[in-house]
C-alpha cells in the first residue's frame, strides 16, 4: 500500500510545481466558465434597467391615484352628513344651537378644505347642464331665466373633479 502511495507523488519538486499548476489552471478553467456564461451585455443591462425605472414609475403612478380615488371615496361619504348640518341649521330656531351647528359644520368644511374640497358656487350662474343637476324650473321673471335661482343641494369639487354635482332650481 505504500508502494502505491508513492507512485501517486511526484518524484522531484519540479513535478509536484508543475502539477500544481496544472490543477490551478484547471480550476481556474472550469470558474471563469460560468462566469462567462452570466454575464449579460450592455444593451441587455440598460434595457433591464430601463424597464425596471418603468415598473417603479407605473407603481407610484398607481399609488398615487388608488390614494386620489380613495380621498374622494371617503368625501363622497361624508358630503350628506354635511347636507344633514345644513339642514339642521336651516330648521333651528336658538341662536346658540344654530351656532354651534354651524361651527360643527365649519369644521368639517375645513377638513374637507385641507384634502382640497371646494363647495361649488352655482347661485346666480347660467344653468350648464354639465356642471349642474337641474330639479326644478321656476318662474321668477325674465331677467333670472336660464339662471339658477336656488340650490338645494351643494355641489363639491376637488381639483378639477366634480365629486357630486349640485342641485339646483332654474329660472324660466
Amino acid at each position: 500500500m505504500a508502494k502505491k502511495d508513492k507512485e501517486k507523488q511526484p518524484c522531484d519538486a519540479e513535478q509536484a510545481q508543475e502539477a500544481k499548476s496544472f490543477e490551478f489552471e484547471g480550476a481556474q478553467e472550469e470558474q471563469a466558465a460560468p462566469a462567462a456564461e452570466a454575464t449579460v451585455p450592455l444593451s441587455q443591462y440598460a434595457r433591464l434597467q430601463a424597464d425596471f425605472d418603468n415598473f417603479k414609475k407605473r407603481n407610484r403612478e398607481t399609488a398615487t391615484r388608488m390614494y386620489e380615488e380613495g380621498v374622494a371615496d371617503v368625501v363622497k361619504d361624508v358630503l350628506p352628513t354635511i347636507d344633514n348640518l345644513d339642514t339642521a341649521i336651516s330648521f333651528q330656531k336658538d341662536e346658540a344651537q344654530k351656532k354651534s351647528l354651524e361651527l360643527v359644520r365649519k369644521a368639517f368644511l375645513d377638513v374637507l378644505a385641507r384634502y382640497g374640497v371646494e363647495a361649488m358656487n352655482a347661485l346666480g350662474e347660467d344653468f350648464d347642464p354639465n356642471r349642474h343637476e337641474a330639479v326644478l324650473n321656476r318662474d321668477d321673471g325674465p331677467e333670472k331665466s336660464g339662471k339658477v335661482v336656488d340650490v338645494l343641494q351643494n355641489g363639491y369639487t376637488r381639483g378639477d373633479k366634480v365629486l357630486r354635482y349640485p342641485k339646483v332650481v332654474v329660472g324660466e
